[in-house]
């Protein structure tokens, strides 16, 4: 009975395993945690190995050792996009970056696509201003970039806004995800920072073992995942569109308009707008870039409701990657060159940088 310590009480005999088995016991179950703990650690960081590149968040997949990119689009089986959970739960620096900058363009996708950072970047008057792209490919709404900015407070003196109304209006309520033909709600909205984080955590991890996989079935295995997927920087917003060689090819088709132009806002957008910008702030330049379904009557009817500026450049030259939905590199330089030319002319402009270097006359 040396294993064993029986007693007798009140209440009957009480039978308790001697204290010797219970620390083993205890030893044995502690070492099985800390060294299944200790495998999984392992295999997470042979997975996330980048041959010892800096990450600006853990399970980063970088482009080519450069921190400041990171996968945004991606998933060989199953597509997804990372920047939501990034910016609505504030995973690495991105956030910082946008609250750092003098301007910060929204809007869709059609916006990541058309503001050319090196055209920008010549430009005399806003070279030396720190520019970001927080546009949202798949998001045509903005309430999702409403809530990004209340929640960190991002308050640049000078918004650029894309003022677009194909299928939804960008002051508008809606708060889907649009990624080819599925429609969903963003479920970033949904996350508080941790479940955020774990998200991102769990799906570069997903994207890492797909790479994996996919070199061995090419017969040319590498830890460092081959370059697939967006990436987007964290610095400026911008994504790595000169990737794609469609974007950056000679001879793509001119961008024309195939919409009626009697196309009007209503009081829903108007007032929505009016709220959206009391609430984030600032000095406010509404834009439309051109693509075949944008409107813009109702651009500029909105401009004059809510007594802000418009620049919309004209669809002369411009070029499109995929037809007329988004500008290639040539249509991106054309209209952000227009775009720079104008915005230093404005009063919204003046009255952001007054007295700055790089603010015009």
């Amino acid at each position: 009975m040396q294993d064993t310590a029986i007693s007798v009480s009140n209440d009957g005999l009480d039978i308790r395993p001697a204290s010797g088995i219970m620390r083993r016991y205890l030893l044995a179950l502690a070492f099985a945690i800390v060294f299944g703990v200790s495998l999984i650690l392992a295999a997470f960081a042979v997975i996330c190995w980048d041959g010892g590149a800096r990450h600006d968040f853990f399970s980063e997949i970088v482009k080519d050792g450069d921190a400041d990119w990171y996968r945004n689009f991606g998933g060989r089986h199953i597509p997804q996009i990372q920047d939501e959970d990034i910016f609505y739960n504030n995973v690495g620096h991105s956030v910082a970056s946008a609250k750092a900058s003098d301007i910060v363009f929204l809007g869709p996708s059609f916006v990541s696509y058309a503001v050319d950072r090196q055209t920008l970047q010549s430009s005399p008057q806003l070279g030396g201003l720190k520019i970001y792209n927080m546009a949202f490919v798949g998001i045509r709404g903005g309430e999702f970039s409403r809530l990004v900015i209340k929640r960190w407070g991002i308050r640049p003196p000078l918004w650029i806004i894309n003022a677009d109304d194909q299928f939804v209006h960008f002051f508008s309520n809606d708060l889907d995800l649009t990624i080819g033909p599925e429609k969903v709600p963003i479920g970033a909205v949904q996350r508080n920072r941790m479940r955020g984080w774990l998200t991102v955590v769990g799906r570069n991890l997903r994207w890492r073992i797909e790479d994996i996989d996919a070199a061995f079935q090419q017969g040319s295995y590498s830890l460092t995942p081959p370059f697939f997927g967006l990436y987007r920087n964290v610095s400026n917003g911008d994504m790595l569109l000169d990737a794609n060689p469609a974007y950056v090819a000679s001879g793509n088709k001119p961008m024309r308009s195939a919409r009626d132009g009697n196309c009007h806002t209503n009081a829903a957008v108007v007032d929505y707008a009016r709220r959206f910008l009391k609430e984030v702030g600032g000095n406010v330049v509404l834009t439309l870039v051109p693509h075949s379904q944008s409107c813009l009557q109702q651009a500029r009817e909105l401009a004059d409701a809510l007594h802000v500026e418009l620049i919309a450049p004209p669809f002369d030259g411009m070029t499109t990657v995929d037809g007329g939905g988004h500008l290639d590199k040539n249509g991106a330089k054309i209209f952000t060159g227009y775009l720079a030319r104008e915005l230093v002319k404005t009063a919204a402009f003046k009255r952001a940088f007054a007295g700055k270097i790089g603010a015009s006359n």
